[in-house]
C-alpha cells in the first residue's frame, strides 16, 4: 500500500483556488505568465509534488509563484499570509511597474479598469468572443451611449 500524498503548501491552495475562481485550466493559466511554464508543471506546483512513487515535494521559486499570482489574481497579502514573502516582495514589484506602464498622464478611470476586470475574469472562449463581436457599429453604439 502507498502512502498517500502529502498536502500542498498553502501558497499552492491559494494559487489552485483563485485560478478555479477564475475558470482557468492550468494550461491557459501557464500560458498567460511570462517566465516558461508549462499546464504540467503549473499542476505540480499547485499539488505541491512532482512524482507519485515516492513522491517527491516541490515548490515554486519566488519569482514562478509571484508570476502565477499574478496571472490568477492572488494579492501581495495572500501570499505573505500563506509563508511566501519572498514572492510577495517579487509581486508587489511586477504591479508596481504594471501600474506605470498604465498610459495616460494621471490614474486610469476605474470604469475602465471594472470593465477590464470583466473581460479578464471572463472564460477565455467567451472573452473571445465579446471581443470578436465588437464590430465597428457596436463601438460607434458605445461611443454615442
Amino acid at each position: 500500500m502507498s502512502a498517500p500524498p502529502p498536502a500542498p503548501p498553502p501558497e499552492a491552495e491559494v494559487i489552485r483556488l483563485a485560478r478555479l475562481a477564475r475558470g482557468l485550466s492550468p494550461e491557459a493559466a501557464a500560458a498567460r505568465t511570462p517566465v516558461r511554464l508549462g499546464g504540467g508543471r503549473w499542476r505540480h506546483i499547485e499539488q505541491g509534488y512532482t512524482r507519485r512513487i515516492p513522491f517527491t515535494p516541490t515548490a515554486a521559486p519566488a519569482k514562478t509563484l509571484a508570476h502565477m499570482a499574478n496571472v490568477v489574481g492572488v494579492r501581495p497579502e495572500q501570499l505573505d499570509g500563506a509563508g511566501r514573502g519572498d514572492a510577495a516582495e517579487i509581486l508587489r514589484e511586477i504591479k508596481r511597474q504594471e501600474a506605470a506602464e498604465q498610459p495616460g498622464p494621471g490614474p486610469a478611470d476605474p470604469r475602465v479598469q471594472m470593465a477590464l476586470d470583466i473581460l479578464t475574469d471572463l472564460p477565455p472562449r467567451v472573452r473571445e468572443e465579446v471581443l470578436r463581436r465588437l464590430s465597428p457599429e457596436d463601438r460607434k453604439r458605445i461611443d454615442e451611449g
